[in-house]
């Protein structure tokens, strides 16, 4: 993309690096010339003018974000220390970089919305195009007053004061903004995002529309508060978080009652109350047998149930239904326990949350669908193709294959999973298998076509179905996919072949496939090698010559065993006697028919 406002992506790749000894992911941007607008968020600048500012930084800002939004993209990225001078004067600012890393993971809280600010770097997941209006509001209240208003204080303490106080509130209340700038600023920083202005809303300002200002929603208030670690709350929203950073000692408030109690009489709001009834109802279906589990899903499902705009909250867990590929893709990437994201999923959690939205959206349906797949997935964690790797690929469309045989290879596309294996050959062990838990999972999430039968195979307990598994998933990727010639990982697979030829019973077949194999592998072609050691033809043929020399086994074994008791003999003088016994008789019927025939003649 070449728009103003955005700093351009001349080219992306992959390189050796050295260093590392792998190959890594590389992009290269045209260099700002004026460097960053600000180097850190606790320094301090000179004011930009507003007259400036609107003509060198929000405009073109505007117009990058409704670029980046016409191609279905969201900045996630958009703070002070991302912004740049696109010239040595400093005549113009430009967006930096929003795709080296994660989404939003580098975002500091007070750049984030406060649904988005409550979630763990990793889980704030995609978000909606007005976040980045929302980040860019931050940004023009910093850079009108040259510096950061909220600098030193922490990030909780930002999240409950935006919490208490509104966001526009928490950073324009102890500063003077141009008069002129406060509309704009007003109605980026909109809590509510149905009331936050976007790109269009933007555009009619710059053309000289002025709108209503933006004013906050009226939110119900409990008569009497509800005390909770001797501090005191009117409204569900703060409860919950404040109940979300001190998950031991919420439970029991949840479970004996008391909340419900206050929902009823203090803030009357009946619904509400039988809401929370059903979600504590709804976590004992998952926790019958296990009271930890009962009181973690219980409080889990409440805080979904008071602030269902807030993100799924569960121990240390924090992340939007989106966000949970975000989570266990850095927590699998830094040797971090995945726990508490696959028993979130495991409970229904993400389900929950789905339940509580007030507007419906076809979207929804997909994605309880998709983490129902999940669940089944996280419920079998010990077949290939499925368990926790299986979650991962499926979570995170961007994510590389993370198995330890294309540690030097960079494998984000299906296409380039066998070239990478390929290459691997030369430097395993031949007795190492090719498709590990983490391959077989990358290929079924990535993978369009059925391979349910090959998926089946790969997970048999006999090794020879279990490699034919293997060697027939690998041929319907060569056969789909290309490319036309793997010789390295035919060379690989034809080293394994062992328990498949074992598995004809004909020696001359054996020694044949034993003379065949490397000729194929040779050519490179895994299809041709699985059709020929698994040729129907000659499975039925070898079958059909066991069953017969089976059955000449038998009857041999038969006459050993009759020679060796002495039967045959037996057999043998009793069928003499037989035959002279016939005979007599046959030649004594003879004589007597022939007498009887001449008496007839004489008289």
């Amino acid at each position: 993309m070449r728009t103003a406002g955005l700093m351009a992506l001349v080219e992306w790749g992959y390189i050796e690096w050295a260093p590392a000894d792998a190959v890594r992911v590389v992009l290269i941007y045209e260099q700002p010339m004026g460097g960053r607008v600000m180097k850190s968020l606790s320094d301090t600048i000179t004011p930009i003018s507003d007259q400036q500012f609107v003509k060198s930084l929000l405009r073109p800002l505007c117009m990058a974000l409704g670029e980046l939004q016409n191609h279905g993209i969201g900045h996630r990225a958009v703070r002070p220390t991302n912004l740049f001078y696109s010239d040595a004067s400093g005549g113009r600012i430009v967006l930096g970089d929003c795709a080296t890393g994660p989404v939003a993971i580098d975002q500091p809280v007070v750049c984030e919305t406060i649904e988005s600010g409550m979630c763990t770097p990793a889980g704030r997941g995609l978000g909606v195009y007005a976040d980045d209006f929302y980040a860019l509001g931050v940004c023009a209240v910093m850079l009108l007053i040259g510096r950061n208003p909220l600098a030193g204080v922490s990030d909780h303490d930002i999240l409950t004061q935006k919490l208490h106080h509104g966001t526009y509130a928490t950073l324009v209340s102890d500063v003077r903004l141009p008069l002129g700038m406060i509309e704009i600023v007003r109605g980026l920083l909109a809590d509510d995002v149905d009331q936050r202005w976007d790109f269009e809303q933007t555009d009619l300002w710059f053309n000289g529309r002025r709108m209503s200002p933006v004013q906050a929603k009226p939110v119900r208030r409990a008569q009497r508060a509800f005390v909770f670690m001797n501090q005191e709350f009117f409204l569900p929203r703060n409860l919950a978080h404040a109940m979300a950073n001190n998950w031991d000692k919420a439970v029991p408030v949840v479970l004996e009652g008391k909340l419900e109690i206050w929902l009823r009489r203090g803030l009357e709001n009946n619904q509400l109350a039988d809401h929370i009834t059903m979600a504590i109802r709804n976590a004992a279906a998952v926790g019958e047998k296990n009271k930890a589990a009962f009181q973690d899903t219980a409080l889990a499902n409440v805080l979904i149930v008071l602030d269902p705009a807030a993100p799924i909250r569960y121990r240390d867990f924090r992340a939007h239904v989106d966000g949970f590929g975000g989570v266990l893709s850095a927590q699998v990437a830094l040797g971090k326990d995945t726990r508490l994201v696959t028993e979130a999923i495991l409970r229904d959690l993400p389900k929950m949350w789905l339940g509580m939205r007030e507007k419906f959206s076809p979207e929804m349906i997909q994605m309880t669908s998709n983490f129902r797949e999940l669940r089944d997935y996280l419920q079998d964690p010990f077949k290939k193709g499925a368990g926790l790797e299986r979650c991962l690929y499926e979570l995170n469309e961007s994510q590389r294959c993370l198995s330890p045989l294309l540690a030097r290879d960079i494998v984000l596309d299906i296409r380039d999973l066998l070239p990478a294996l390929d290459r691997t050959a030369s430097r395993v062990d031949s007795k190492t298998e090719p498709l590990d838990r983490h391959i077989v999972a990358f290929v079924a999430a990535r993978y369009p076509k059925d391979i349910a039968p090959q998926l089946a195979a790969l997970n048999e307990d006999d090794t020879k179905r279990a490699t034919l598994g293997m060697l027939s998933l690998l041929a319907v990727l060569q056969w789909r996919l290309g490319p036309e010639a793997l010789h390295g990982l035919c060379g690989w697979m034809g080293a394994l072949m062992g328990p498949i030829i074992n598995s004809y019973h004909s020696r001359a077949r054996r020694r044949t496939l034993e003379q065949e194999i490397p000729r194929l592998v040779r050519k490179g072609s895994l299809p041709e090698l699985y059709n020929f050691v698994d040729s129907a033809d000659e499975r039925r043929a070898d079958f059909d010559e066991f069953q017969r020399a089976r059955a000449e086994w038998a009857v041999a074994q038969q006459n050993i065993r009759h020679l060796e008791s002495g039967q045959v003999g037996a057999d043998e003088n009793a069928e003499r006697t037989g035959q002279r016994l016939a005979a007599t008789g046959s030649v004594s019927v003879a004589i007597v028919t022939v007498a009887v025939v001449l008496l007839g003649y004489m008289f």
